[in-house]
């Protein structure tokens, strides 16, 4: 095992990717790996440094194995599906992502996939079509057909610079497929490590959530780093453990690097040692001292990579991202109308019949960047993806509005109907009765600012920006 510290080195890496400790020293092994992709394949949608796009991670590892930094590249699950059950509308746009990213995971030659629960959305038969496209074997020690052997390999070996890695996968969760169960991962793991063979690096690769991820460390000795698919976690040290638990990113934006600094000629500190002078050091002056040279140095840094507008993109994978929304566009054109069950007599009438009786609040919508939501879709391309469009537009999939992406008309931006309701009944009797919602709360805001989103909706902030109504 390595040696480890507490204090950290955290932050956003630039596009470079040498990182050094405090003598100067390249790593002796980076772990760079990504997570809880959730099937994106194209850049968020912020307005500001729109983070993500599979392309730009298969160019940030290309540039990683261009150094001479060893390193392991690897994914750690929820990959292919946003959920588990994958509407039956979404079911061609969501198989086709799923496919540019397992041919992606091919062109990237990752070492290793864990897989998470949604990527069981197409059951364990489509699982198995999509890794076998994608050429990278699968870890999950912890589950089990129904006579108890093993669905995947739960251990890997590598050898990367003058360094032994073992690798073991844990799901952690109990997949939604007849005939698969999960064991106890604390067992899973415990049984893996009695057989597998001794190594200089032992790393847990898991969909394991921060707390029983940090419990599995803390239990079982052996173990140098838990990587987890928590896109809220970035890193913790456990100084119980004398470990590290480490998180991903959501949605393809980042990639996370954990890099390990070999120190000294002899055997690395193990675990249990770092513990027991932890425990002894507030009593015991002599071991106060020798946990201090000990944690003297990096062994571990963490950073995460970004993948913003100033990383390269992978030409051949943007091909194919480009060759998808094409066909979305395509497809929208054929459709052309709504989703079923979403035609029927229109309701909606538009801001700018809106703005008839309400002038005022007409000029200021005209102000606010609601008005013009619909072309940050036409600046990223994305104005036929149906998952977009519904927050840029007004009465998306509701009878009579937005639903022809081909002819965008009177209903494109975020309109009065988008916060207040169809106006159409309001619009003909003058009734305030007939207006659905008076004022928007904010529950309702946050259906599409959402709190993980760079426009993530705050009220003390937000809805001065948009107000047009006396208190």
């Amino acid at each position: 095992m390595l040696l480890r510290r507490t204090a950290l080195i955290f932050g956003l890496a630039s596009v470079a990717w040498i990182a050094v400790g405090e003598g100067g020293e390249a790593p002796s092994l980076e772990l760079v790996y990504s997570g809880d992709r959730k099937g994106k394949v194209q850049p968020c949608g912020c307005p500001k440094n729109p983070m993500g796009h599979i392309g730009r991670q298969a160019a940030a590892v290309a540039a990683h194995r261009r150094t001479e930094i060893p390193g392991l590249y690897f994914d750690l699950g929820n990959t292919f599906y946003e959920s588990l059950e994958v509407p039956a509308v979404m079911r061609e746009q969501w198989g086709r992502r799923a496919a540019i990213i397992a041919r992606s995971m091919a062109r990237m030659k990752l070492d290793f996939f864990v897989p998470g629960p949604t990527d069981f959305a197409a059951g364990l038969p489509g699982l198995y079509r999509l890794m076998e496209e994608a050429k990278t074997p699968v870890l999950a020690a912890d589950l089990v057909a129904e006579s108890g052997r093993p669905i995947f390999p739960g251990l890997l070996y590598f050898n990367r610079g003058d360094l032994s890695v073992r690798v073991i996968g844990i799901a952690g969760f109990q997949p939604t497929v007849e005939g698969i169960s999960v064991r106890d991962p604390a067992v899973a793991l415990r049984e893996s490590l009695a057989s597998a063979k001794p190594a200089d690096l032992t790393i847990v690769a898991s969909h394991l959530d921060k707390k029983r991820a940090r419990a599995l460390a803390r239990s079982i000795p052996g173990i140098d780093a838990v990587l987890i698919a928590d896109h809220k976690l970035h890193l913790i040290p456990d100084t119980k453990a004398g470990s590290v638990v480490v998180g991903s990113s959501k949605e393809g934006k980042h990639l996370g690097r954990l890099s390990f600094y070999k120190r000294g000629e002899g055997p690395y500190v193990g675990g249990v040692r770092l513990r027991r002078l932890r425990a002894k050091a507030g009593k015991d002056t002599a071991a106060a001292a020798e946990l201090k040279a000990v944690m003297k140095g990096n062994t571990f840094a963490y950073k995460i990579h970004g993948l913003g507008e100033e990383q390269p993109m992978d030409d051949v994978v943007g091909g194919w991202v480009k060759s998808y929304v094409h066909f979305v566009g395509k497809w929208e054109a054929e459709r052309g109308q709504a989703p079923p069950g979403y035609s029927g007599e229109g309701d909606f009438v538009g801001a700018e019949r809106c703005g008839l009786c309400h002038p005022d609040a007409l000029a200021q919508w005209k102000t606010t960047k609601h008005s013009h939501a619909y072309d940050s879709l036409v600046h990223f391309g994305q104005q036929l993806d149906r998952e977009c469009i519904g927050c840029h537009t007004a009465g998306w999939r509701h009878p009579g509005g937005f639903s022809d992406p081909r002819a965008v008309g009177m209903l494109k931006h975020v309109q009065c109907e988008s916060c207040h309701g169809p106006g159409k009944h309001h619009a003909q009797t003058g009734n305030k009765a007939m207006i659905i919602r008076g004022k928007a709360e904010a529950a309702f805001c946050e259906t599409c600012h959402q709190p993980d989103l760079e426009t993530a909706f705050t009220e003390a902030t937000h809805m001065p920006q948009v107000k047009h109504w006396d208190d």
